[in-house]
């Protein structure tokens, strides 16, 4: 698929970190921009930001986790134009044993991390599909996808949800002949709020948003931002296989 510039893209949990590099690259290959943030004030300074460089941005203040909101989003982009590109990207993590996080926060993470790109999914698919045009659905997973580690419960668990999702709603895009494909970005460590920056290990957002704007070119239906832990993801699935306990 070739980015087209003049083509709207979407990016929520766009005021930082991965989101505001996807809306970074994607500005730089010359597409206009929806931004959409909880946070009102830091998304507007990212905009300031964005069009600092040239790139036509459209911002929208909304809580992913309502579709109400997310359908706010949708109206705005398709609004502006031909949508090419839309990056489900907010992310949160709540921290605890599963047994002792509360109920609120089970849903708050769920609702932000899972539920947002089922509301992306329901609100976005149908017009994309409609449009007729080639576009790509970009989605901000994790290593926690495919992996699993205590102490993060629930985002596990939404990060879970999103592969089966992901690879779900590809299939049902394929088999209805629909101009829509779906990437999983699959991101390790990187120097955002959610990772230390000075871990050795972390990659910088924009190198991450290079690897993504290439695996949604290509229709990659998964990328991985971290090479060196595929074989830490082969050992987990082969001792699932076996049933032994993942380590």
């Amino acid at each position: 698929m070739q980015i087209e510039p003049g083509r709207i893209a979407v990016v929520t949990g766009g005021a930082s970190g991965i989101g505001f590099a996807l809306a970074a690259a994607a500005a730089g290959r010359g597409m206009r921009v929806v931004l959409a943030d909880v946070r009102a004030d830091e998304l507007e300074a990212a905009a300031a930001r964005l069009r600092g460089s040239a790139a036509g941005v459209t911002t929208v203040a909304a809580d992913v986790s309502r579709l109400g909101d997310i359908e706010r989003v949708a109206q705005a982009a398709f609004g502006l134009g031909s949508v090419q590109l839309v990056c489900s990207n907010a992310g949160i993590v709540s921290f605890g044993r599963a047994w002792e996080v509360s109920a609120g926060d089970w849903e708050r993470v769920i609702g932000v991390n899972f539920m947002a790109t089922v509301h992306l999914v329901r609100a976005f698919v149908p017009r994309l599909i409609e449009l007729g045009e080639p576009a790509q659905l970009l989605v901000t997973g994790s290593m926690a996808s495919v992996t699993a580690r205590p102490g993060i419960s629930p985002y596990v668990a939404a990060k879970h949800a999103l592969l089966g999702l992901c690879e779900s709603l590809d299939q049902e895009l394929a088999a209805a002949g629909a101009a829509v494909g779906v990437t999983l970005l699959m991101p390790g460590k990187v120097s955002t709020g959610m990772s230390r920056s000075d871990d050795p290990d972390a990659i910088e957002p924009g190198e991450v948003a290079r690897i993504a704007f290439e695996a949604a070119a290509s229709r990659q239906p998964f990328a991985f931002t971290h090479a060196a832990r595929i074989p830490e993801v082969e050992r987990r699935f082969a001792a699932i296989v076996d049933g032994g306990r993942p380590r």
